[in-house]
């Protein structure tokens, strides 16, 4: 029981240092720098290892197991959330996300400081869902077999998804203002529109 209890403590910590380290408006001066955003994902991957060593030393104790047809399915589902968050990648600035397009601007002019947010994207899964990435995370995260160690770690992310989700509108709010309340009225925050229930109701209210 103790072991979980340090695990699931761990999970909210890279959580939580994860959300700061992500907070224009708290790191402020340092956000934009040329060298942040490497830094970021660099100190994101690293913290994972602790992580994954914790986990694996866990044992595998079931929670649930499912069974034909169930297993195809989530099988299905798993498979197509991964697609999903590949597609998604293309809404992004993949290059400016990983710190790459900083540093080469940094050394090919001497930019100290490089804007990120610039103008509001929302094409390709932007146009299905405000945070696609959130959204195939906790899809993957619940459609596989699950043991007890994953029931913690999947409950802990899926609350950061959703609070990330929240902190991420505040911000862009902020940033975009009148643009992004637009675009946010017409498009879902989590559950895509091909899979979202309120947004068909929405549409079929609004055509009659």
């Amino acid at each position: 029981m103790e072991n979980y209890l340090i695990f699931a403590t761990y999970i909210v910590f890279y959580c939580l240092i994860h959300s700061l380290l992500a907070d224009p408006f708290i790191l402020k001066d340092i956000y934009d720098k040329w060298w942040y955003r490497a830094f970021y994902v660099f100190q994101s991957v690293i913290l994972l290892f602790p992580m994954v060593f914790f986990y694996f030393k866990l044992p595998d104790t079931p929670f649930f197991t499912p069974a034909s047809p169930v297993k195809e399915i989530l099988l299905v589902v798993f498979i197509s959330a991964l697609l999903f968050g590949l597609y998604s990648a293309k809404s992004y600035d993949n290059m400016s996300f990983f710190g790459i397009k900083q540093i080469k601007k940094h050394l090919g002019s001497g930019v100290e400081h490089f804007e990120v947010h610039k103008e509001l994207t929302s094409h390709g899964a932007l146009r299905y869902v405000r945070h696609p990435y959130y959204f195939t995370g906790i899809v993957l995260l619940w459609s596989r077999p699950l043991f007890v160690k994953d029931l913690i770690l999947n409950v802990v992310f899926s609350l950061y998804f959703i609070l990330g989700s929240i902190n991420e509108e505040r911000k862009l709010k902020i940033i975009f203002d009148e643009q992004y309340k637009k675009y946010a009225e017409n498009v879902p925050m989590l559950l895509p529109k091909f899979v979202n229930p309120m947004y068909w109701l929405k549409s079929k209210n609004g055509k009659n």
